[in-house]
C-alpha cells in the first residue's frame, strides 16, 4: 500500500510537471468497502432522533467576555435533535439512491411495514413479498454541542509622542466558537433471516468562528467596542450538523455500493520525434482514442519505441479495456525495463483489480469469506 501511495504521488508530481503533455482519463470501478451479496434491494428505516442525557445541553445565551455587550442567545434549539435525525433520514436516502446501485423502499412506507408489527401483522414478511431484500436502519447514536466565545489580542508597533515605538495590544477581536459533534450508527440486516450484514458507526465533528466584536483601545487606555455580528441569536447549529452529515452519508454510500473513480496519465512525449508518432499525439488530443491507439500500437509493433507502445496502453484504458491495457503496459515494461511503465504498470493492476472486484460484486459472484458482521467505528475528531 505504501509503495502504491508512492506511485500515485510520483504521478501527481508528474502531471503538475508535464505542463502542455496530452492527459488522459483513466475510468474504473472502485468496490464497495462491504460485501451484500449481490443483493440490492434496500427497504431504508427512518432515522431514530437523540435524547440528550441532561435535558437541555446549553444555556438560552452565550456570555460574552471582560464586560462585553457581545452576549447572545444560544444557536441551540429545542427541536434540534428531531430535526437533525429528519435531515440524516432524507441524506442517507439521498446518498444511497445517487449509487445509482440499490432498488430503494422510501422510509415513509419502510417504517408503515414496520408498524405493522404492532397491530399482530408481518411486516417484515410484507416487504419481502414486495421484493426487498435488506432491511437498513439508522440512529443518531451520540450528539453534542458547545457554545463560547473567545478573545484574540492583535498587536501592532506603536510610536509614542517622544518617538519610541513599542509592540502593543491595540485592539482584541472576538469569536463566538461554536462546535458539533455527531455519531450516526447503522445496521443492514437480511430480511428473509434477520443475518446482521452490516452495523457501522461513524462519527465527525464539525466547527464554526464567527467574529462578533472588536475592542479597541486607544493610547491612554480605554477602549470602544464595535459589533461585527448584527444579530442578537448565534448562528444556528443546523448548519455544522448538516455540514457533518453530508460527510457521514457520503461515506456511507462508498461503504456499501461499487463507485467510480478516475486517474489521470500524461502520455509520454515523442522524443524520437516521429511523424507518425506525431499524428496519434493529435488523434488522442482531439478525443479520437481508438485511432490514437492504432496508430501508437503500429509504431510499438514496427520500432518498438517506448513512448508510442506506453501511449498505446493508456489508449486502452482510457476506453476501458483494463485487462488488455494491462497485458500491453506489461509487454512494454518486459521490453524496455523503463521505470516510468513499472509505474504505471503498478497503478494499472490496482485499478483493474479493483474494477473486478466490484464487477463481482454487482453480479453477485463475490466470494463469501465467513466473516459474518462488519463492525466498523469511524472517528474523523479534526
Amino acid at each position: 500500500m505504501k509503495r502504491f501511495v508512492k506511485v500515485v504521488l510520483v504521478f501527481a508530481l508528474m502531471v503538475f510537471l508535464s505542463g502542455c503533455a496530452t492527459t488522459v482519463k483513466v475510468r474504473h470501478l472502485v468496490p464497495g468497502e462491504v460485501d451484500l451479496g449481490g443483493e440490492r434491494s434496500l427497504a431504508i428505516a427512518s432515522t431514530s432522533s437523540y435524547r440528550f442525557p441532561y435535558g437541555r445541553p446549553l444555556s438560552p445565551w452565550v456570555s460574552g467576555l471582560q464586560g462585553t455587550d457581545f452576549t447572545l442567545s444560544t444557536g441551540f434549539e429545542t427541536n434540534l435533535s428531531e430535526r437533525v435525525a429528519s435531515l440524516a433520514t432524507r441524506k442517507i436516502v439521498q446518498a444511497v439512491s445517487d449509487t445509482r446501485y440499490f432498488s430503494i423502499l422510501v422510509p415513509e412506507a419502510t417504517d408503515a411495514y414496520l408498524s405493522l408489527s404492532r397491530t399482530g401483522k408481518d411486516g417484515v414478511r410484507l416487504m419481502r413479498e414486495k421484493g426487498f431484500d435488506l432491511l437498513m436502519s439508522s440512529e443518531i447514536s451520540y450528539m453534542d454541542v458547545e457554545e463560547r466565545v473567545e478573545g484574540t489580542d492583535l498587536r501592532e508597533f506603536v510610536t509614542n509622542s517622544s518617538g519610541i515605538s513599542s509592540e502593543q495590544v491595540t485592539k482584541r477581536e472576538y469569536y463566538l466558537i461554536q462546535e458539533a459533534t455527531l455519531g450516526i450508527s447503522y445496521t443492514i440486516t437480511r430480511l428473509h433471516d434477520g443475518g446482521i450484514l452490516v452495523r457501522e458507526t461513524v462519527t465527525d465533528k464539525e466547527e464554526k468562528r464567527t467574529k462578533i466584536g472588536t475592542r479597541y483601545y486607544a493610547e491612554d487606555g480605554t477602549y470602544r467596542d464595535e459589533r461585527n455580528y448584527s444579530s442578537g441569536l448565534a448562528p444556528s447549529f443546523g448548519t455544522l450538523f448538516s455540514q457533518i452529515i453530508e460527510r457521514i452519508t457520503d461515506k456511507m454510500a462508498l461503504n456499501l455500493a461499487p463507485s467510480w473513480e478516475t486517474e489521470h496519465f500524461p502520455l509520454m512525449k515523442n522524443k524520437e520525434k516521429l511523424a507518425s508518432a506525431e499524428i496519434a499525439h493529435e488523434f488522442a488530443k482531439d478525443g479520437e482514442y481508438r485511432r490514437a491507439y492504432q496508430q501508437f500500437l503500429s509504431i510499438w509493433q514496427q520500432s518498438r519505441q517506448l513512448s508510442s507502445g506506453y501511449n498505446a496502453s493508456l489508449m486502452l484504458a482510457t476506453l476501458g479495456e483494463l485487462q488488455a491495457s494491462v497485458d500491453l503496459m506489461n509487454e512494454v515494461y518486459n521490453s524496455t525495463g523503463d521505470e516510468r511503465v513499472h509505474d504505471t504498470l503498478l497503478i494499472l493492476q490496482q485499478a483493474l483489480s479493483q474494477d473486478q472486484l466490484a464487477q463481482r460484486q454487482i453480479s453477485g459472484d463475490s466470494v463469501d469469506d465467513g466473516q459474518g458482521v462488519t463492525m466498523t467505528q469511524y472517528m474523523v475528531m479534526e
